[in-house]
Formats: structure tokens, sequence, C-alpha cells
């Protein structure tokens, strides 16, 4: 495999929840818990903390959807209450643990990226 991925590819990599560097190996070891370096080409990630990146992209990206789903569901006027939260609760849930792993791949492989030392 080529040893030094594009940016793009690095980043889908990430997205993926593969090494940014092979995208053979599992980027974490549990669901949000990221493995100290790759099985497969044993690329270091020590040191590549995402913090509250992710948090801050999934809180963003669930927004934009739940908002106007619930707008729509009030303003039809057809639903309770109790109804539109049966729907938006889990929804909301559901999105943000799916989300959530995707988005710290994501920013995992960003700061890999930013960490590399360019060849000279």
């Amino acid at each position: 495999m080529n040893s030094d991925p594009s940016p793009g590819r690095s980043l889908f990599r990430g997205l993926t929840r593969k090494c940014p560097n092979c995208g053979e190996g599992k980027l974490f070891a549990s669901y949000l818990k990221p493995r100290e370096s790759c099985a497969h080409c044993r690329e270091s990630f020590a040191g590549l903390d995402a913090d509250d990146g992710p948090a801050w992209l999934t809180v963003g990206a669930v927004t934009i959807t739940v908002v106007p789903l619930l707008f729509i569901l009030e303003s039809s006027g057809h639903y309770s209450y109790a109804v539109e939260m049966l729907i938006v609760v889990p929804l909301t849930i559901a999105l943000v643990l799916l989300l959530l792993p995707l988005t710290k791949g994501f920013f995992i492989s960003a700061l890999w990226l930013l960490s590399r030392k360019p060849n000279s």
C-alpha cells in the first residue's frame, strides 16, 4: 500500500473508523476508545486526543436534522406532544450514538494528518 495516503483518503478512512495510514487496521479498541497503534501497520495514535470536537460536530449535525423534523411535526397539527417526543427523542439518541464514533474517527485522522512530519 502507498506509504503516503492523500489527506482526503486518510480522512475518509478515519470516518470509517479505520487506520488513517493503511486503511486496514481498526482505529478503535471499543465504541469510542482509540487504539494506541494500528495492529496492521503499527502506526502510532498516541497523543491524538480529539477532545470535544467530535461531540460538537455530532451535536451540530443532529440538531440540523432533528429540529426541522420537530418543526414539521409541530406545524402539521396531527400529533400530540407525547407522540412528537416519542419520535424525536429516540431519533436524537440513535443519531448521536451512530455519528459520534464516525466524527471521532474523522477528528483523530485530521489530527494524525496534522501531526505528520513532511517528507524532505
